[in-house]
């Protein structure tokens, strides 16, 4: 049997707790991911304006399954820089006013300079 014959021989609330508590988040957390992948990409990161990240990361790391998710693809060494910027608070750029705005210019530099 296929997921899709198994899904629709589901009971409709079974059907709306597993698209309510597993398919939106998980297209949310693909947002988020595609958001930081579209934005590191963008001119603005090319000159080094890492303020056009700080959205998208502040969002990625108060969601921990798009944290999970992030370290998985490991993204500019994503995992590394997390754990350096977010859980030690240790920033690369000590002058910046936050550990997001440090891991932000990281990510920047990682990629374009």
């Amino acid at each position: 049997m296929d997921l899709k014959n198994f899904y629709d021989k589901l009971q409709p609330d079974i059907q709306i707790h597993l698209v309510e508590e597993y398919v939106k988040p998980q297209l949310m957390y693909d947002e988020m991911i595609n958001e930081f992948d579209r934005l590191i990409e963008s001119e603005e990161c090319q000159r080094l304006e890492w303020q056009v990240l700080m959205p998208v990361v502040n969002k990625i790391i108060q969601c921990k399954p798009a944290i999970k998710k992030m370290c998985e693809l490991n993204t500019l060494g994503f995992k590394e820089v997390y754990e350096q910027h977010i859980v030690h608070k240790n920033k690369t750029f000590v002058r910046f006013d936050c550990n997001v705005s440090s891991m932000c210019a990281e990510f920047v530099m990682r990629k374009w300079h």
